[in-house]
């Protein structure tokens, strides 16, 4: 060739081409975007070696539906929302996990609602999310009081509707989860059902959930068990620094800053060793809510779960667990 010179470039730009074509793009659904805030802020996100495509929700149901759907890779979100796309055969798997603070998670209402007691409780009608924390905390906590579920009238709502309707006094109480208990609180001066948090109800786990379709893919595979390592940083960076990140949330989520404090505050969340325990306790749940015809069957779980993807992840929660003893 009389320009061997051209054929380097030649080939070069070729090289250059198949690779990154060949760069894969991780389509992740988070809800309400803490996660992927955290992630951006703590500069984990910086020199990606795959593309992360983000859409954020409301709530955990869309998350799964979008899992479900194939319109997503990947999805955080909490642990009874995946239980019930789980029973209903949806293609995906946790693959890693957080938790939050159990209270963070709570039954609310408003001062002139007549609700002193969880006894109080009877007769009411209170918003819930059908299948979600709310849905099972508030079945928890009528267990709790010595009630059944047909002593109160249930309303299925999504969160931003459920305070609404507490609002308006459509409902006499709501049970819901960070940031909307922190903004109840403080805009709409909602207060706590006495003894109404989930602690000893709620395991308070989130999931990062794949589909069964990206746990083929060698690279997407590679590109979750990265993803997972960096969130269990970023979400010790923002453990470690709560008014960078309450400023953070405040500004790509047009909250108030003194609401984004209290719910970094209250939600207290951290990374968690990704162990067979956390297939048993989403069991728990699931035996819960088939007791309580939530569920229309019995269903296990335990196949339900990968742990193969979050090697890197475990070693970062268990090094935080460490320094903490």
């Amino acid at each position: 060739m009389r320009f061997p010179w051209l054929l380097a470039i030649v080939l070069s730009t070729v090289a250059a081409s198949a690779a990154a074509a060949e760069k894969v793009t991780l389509r992740l659904g988070d809800v309400k975007g803490d996660r992927f805030i955290s992630l951006r802020e703590s500069g984990q996100l910086k020199d990606l070696p795959y593309d992360l495509k983000l859409t954020s929700f409301d709530s955990g149901a869309p998350v799964q539906e979008a899992l479900n759907a194939g319109a997503l890779d990947v999805g955080f979100t909490g642990d009874l929302p995946f239980l019930f796309v789980y029973a209903a055969g949806a293609p995906v798997k946790a693959v890693g996990a957080w938790q939050n603070n159990p209270d963070s998670i709570a039954l609310l209402t408003r001062s002139d609602a007549g609700i002193q007691s969880l006894k109080d409780l009877k007769g009411k009608q209170i918003a819930v999310n059908r299948g979600g924390w709310g849905h099972y905390l508030l079945l928890g906590l009528l267990e709790r009081a010595g009630l059944k579920p047909g002593d109160v009238t249930l309303r299925f709502l999504g969160p931003v509707d459920g305070r609404a309707a507490l609002a308006s006094h459509a409902v006499d109480a709501w049970a819901t989860w960070e940031p909307y208990v922190s903004s109840a609180r403080v805009v709409d001066r909602d207060i706590l059902v006495p003894q109404g948090g989930g602690k000893g109800i709620l395991s308070g786990y989130s999931y990062a959930l794949a589909r069964e379709e990206a746990l083929k893919d060698a690279g997407k595979r590679e590109a979750i068990a990265d993803l997972q390592a960096r969130l269990a940083k970023a979400q010790i960076w923002a453990q470690q620094h709560p008014e960078a990140f309450a400023k953070a949330l405040s500004v790509s989520l047009g909250m108030p800053e003194n609401i984004t404090q209290r719910w970094i505050a209250s939600a207290q969340i951290r990374p968690v060793d990704f162990t067979p325990k956390l297939a048993d306790s989403l069991q728990k749940s699931a035996d819960f809510f088939y007791k309580n015809h939530v569920l229309p069957k019995p269903v296990d779980v335990h196949q339900a779960f990968d742990y193969s993807l979050s090697t890197q992840a475990n070693q970062i929660a268990l090094s935080q667990e460490t320094k903490h003893e």
